[in-house]
């Protein structure tokens, strides 16, 4: 039988994962109008979907590696990198 310490536990662990995913999602969305209507450049789908590939290694590793900060940091790199590619 679980304790009330594993489900405190289990619920923090559902909100960092809410952040992230939250994070990721926003960081798309941007990317895509920032590249779209901000530069007027046309990108192919699968770069636009860059910021979801940090949030996916999260999601996979469990975040074992690194602390949810660092993966929400990440996704942000991510996506200003794939902003800078295309618009420099």
């Amino acid at each position: 039988m679980a304790s009330s310490d594993d489900a405190a536990t289990d619920q923090f662990r559902d909100l960092t994962d809410v952040k992230v995913a939250l994070v990721a999602g926003l960081c798309t969305v941007a990317l895509t109008l920032s590249l779209e209507y901000g530069v007027g450049i046309e990108v192919p789908f699968v770069y636009r979907l860059s910021p979801l590939a940090p949030y996916f290694a999260y999601v996979f590793s469990r975040g074992a590696a690194l602390s949810a900060r660092t993966w929400m940091a990440l996704t942000a790199a991510v996506t200003l990198a794939t902003f800078g590619f295309f618009v420099f």
